[in-house]
């Protein structure tokens, strides 16, 4: 058991805003950097991963360029070429969909965010069963109180933006520093 790789912990927090709400906005989410970590260092995966940007021709010609992943793509190929010799180039991949988590009490909704690394090859990748995005939070979905009905929308989308900057903020860090 003490070989099994180890995920990231849950954390929450209570968002805020200026405009009220029919109940608190609670963000359920895990470090995202954690999360990439995690995959990276899966041993599942380490086979099946993908660490230099790379060209496949159909024929001896290299006349026509086929683009399988995400490592085959020129925009792979331009971002590796910007990093200090070494570095890998480490690509993620966001997924959100609107959930039912309850359906009794109040029927609770919640937008999942999946994560998952596009180093990761696509056959193992669109697997179910491999288990290549991890839950990386559980979204508020909130009903907002405003007397102008089309700005209920306008502040759940605000609402997702700022639970996106919390959850990113590893992320972004890294992105800057390395």
């Amino acid at each position: 058991i003490e070989t099994l790789p180890t995920v990231p912990c849950w954390n929450y927090r209570i968002i805020t805003t200026s405009y009220p709400m029919k109940s608190p906005a609670i963000l359920y989410f895990r470090d995202s950097l954690e999360c990439m970590e995690t995959l990276f260092n899966h041993p599942y995966y380490a086979d099946h991963m993908m660490y230099t940007p790379f060209q496949v021709f159909t024929s001896a010609e290299r006349v026509i360029r086929e683009f399988s992943e995400w490592m085959s793509g020129d925009m792979a190929w331009q971002m590796q070429s910007e990093l200090p010799l070494g570095a890998t180039l480490c690509s993620i991949i966001f997924s959100s969909n609107k959930t039912h988590i309850m359906n009794m009490c109040g029927g609770k909704v919640t937008h999942l965010l999946l994560i998952s690394l596009a180093n990761i090859k696509m056959a193992v990748q669109n697997k179910a069963s491999s288990h290549a995005f991890l839950l990386n939070a559980l979204m508020p979905i909130i009903r907002f109180i405003h007397p102008v009905h089309q700005m209920h929308s306008v502040l759940e989308a605000h609402l997702f933006h700022e639970c996106l900057d919390i959850v990113l903020q590893p992320l972004k860090v890294a992105a800057q520093i390395g």
